[in-house]
């Protein structure tokens, strides 16, 4: 398996993710789960971070790094 398969594999992986923590962020009610739903919010905030790291190491591959 090439980089840019594996790279591919966890960018799908995470943007599954960020879906499924949105869906959830609407299901929660912020005045009796706001705990819940900052957990959420930094969850969200933790996996965009990781999409931009491999999007980083996307371009180093694509660009023949």
């Amino acid at each position: 398996m090439q980089p840019q398969d594996v790279i591919w594999r966890l960018l799908e992986h995470y943007s599954l993710q960020l879906q499924l923590l949105d869906e959830s962020m609407g299901e929660v009610d912020p005045k009796k789960q706001l705990d819940l739903l900052n957990a959420i919010r930094e969850c969200e905030q933790l996996t965009r971070t990781q999409i931009n790291i491999l999007r980083r190491m996307q371009r180093r591959y694509d660009h023949g790094g």
